[in-house]
């Protein structure tokens, strides 16, 4: 029996018009509904994102196509999204992948903070 986590969204304080989520666990065909409908409710808003995915323990193809859905729907919408602080599992992920031409990534959260706020 596994102890991780399914998945665990927290929101951090947010920094103008952009929203931080702290993104915990599983990203896989049955938490990657769950982090969309959170972060569409963002996009709805008007708000640009920062995900921050250190907490990341399982990557699977849902998670990561979640994550690109999630670029083309903030771009819909005249919106920005960064990830920010790649677990080492995410990051080998989407190293293996070769998403960082599609995924505007950031050591940390700062760094996209800072990044969406030039």
């Amino acid at each position: 029996m596994s102890t991780t986590i399914a998945l665990e969204i927290t929101e951090a304080p947010s920094h103008g018009r952009t929203a931080v989520l702290r993104v915990r666990g599983r990203l896989d065909a049955s938490t990657a509904p769950q982090l969309l409908q959170r972060c569409g409710q963002i996009q709805t808003e008007g708000r640009n994102l920062v995900l921050n995915l250190s907490g990341i323990a399982f990557l699977g193809s849902s998670g990561v196509g979640a994550m690109l859905v999630l670029v083309e729907q903030f771009e819909e919408q005249a919106g920005e999204i960064r990830f920010a602080a790649l677990s080492e599992t995410a990051r080998d992920v989407v190293d293996l992948l070769d998403l960082r031409q599609y995924l505007k990534i950031h050591a940390t959260e700062e760094d996209a903070i800072t990044d969406l706020a030039a």
